[in-house]
């Protein structure tokens, strides 16, 4: 498959789940708890870059979970993302709750801005989709402007690190899941990554190996930070289906890192 059929079939993937997805994704912010974890999580890592308004850019924004807890802390901020159904959810979302954002259609690995565009870059579950991840962390820090800092939320999607205790609460989670709905809403025929992870690097992606690339492009004073705190608020307040599936087993972290020239 092409670079291009991929990023095709990437996006058409993305267009068919974005109802669904967008649904969990608003799980992780259903209570105060949560909403009130992750704005303290975010003012921290951005404690860094001063008490002003910043130009911020969220790469594969999807329904706009970073972009709008950002719009909401007061900056200006720009979403990307190759789905034009998730550009639409977010702009829905944006405008429901009457937030300053700008949502556009586009490629991670390939931004339209020019360079030294934005205090900050950051994303959350999109490293592991893309074809060339070396590729988009480059473009990152390309439009990041000197002193920028680099913000990249991920986990390890895959079953391959997982233990048969963590395999077997996954395949209950679906099995409930699938009890209840009469289908696992993210599977579909065809659909998924499943077939695709041999050409994503990143399908099963750890700290180091983000870490590995965000040197090599330029970015310095890098940190993992833990995100446990935010995992015990979503295992509180999930439905036990999808605790079991998404929760309890994929491992979740944060690196960021500075661009100082």
């Amino acid at each position: 498959m092409s670079s291009m059929n991929l990023k095709e079939r990437i996006t058409a993937d993305w267009n068919w789940r974005s109802r669904e997805y967008t649904g969990r994704s608003d799980m992780y912010l259903q209570t105060e708890k949560q909403q009130r974890l992750w704005q303290e999580t975010l003012s921290g890592l951005l404690e860094s870059q001063g008490q002003g308004t910043l130009d911020i850019l969220d790469v594969g924004t999807g329904p706009g979970f970073l972009a709008l807890q950002f719009a909401q802390m007061g900056h200006q901020v720009t979403g990307l993302d190759l789905s034009p159904n998730m550009i639409e959810i977010a702009t829905e979302k944006a405008a429901e709750r009457q937030l300053n954002c700008t949502f556009l259609q586009g490629d991670a690995e390939a931004l339209p801005f020019p360079d030294a565009s934005f205090d900050v870059v950051a994303n959350r579950h999109l490293l592991w989709t893309l074809p060339n991840p070396g590729r988009a962390i480059r473009e990152w820090v390309r439009v990041l402007k000197p002193g920028g800092k680099l913000l990249i939320m991920d986990g390890d999607w895959t079953n391959r690190n997982l233990s048969q205790k963590q395999k077997m609460r996954i395949f209950m989670g679906h099995t409930l899941t699938f009890l209840t709905k009469g289908t696992i809403p993210w599977k579909g025929k065809g659909r998924g990554y499943d077939d695709m992870s041999h050409m994503l690097p990143f399908s099963g992606v750890e700290p180091g190996k983000v870490i590995a690339l965000m040197e090599a492009a330029g970015i310095e004073e890098l940190k993992e930070y833990d995100v446990q705190h935010l995992l015990a608020a979503d295992a509180e307040s999930f439905p036990l289906a999808y605790r079991l599936s998404f929760i309890d087993s994929h491992r979740r972290f944060i690196v960021a890192g500075y661009k100082h020239s």
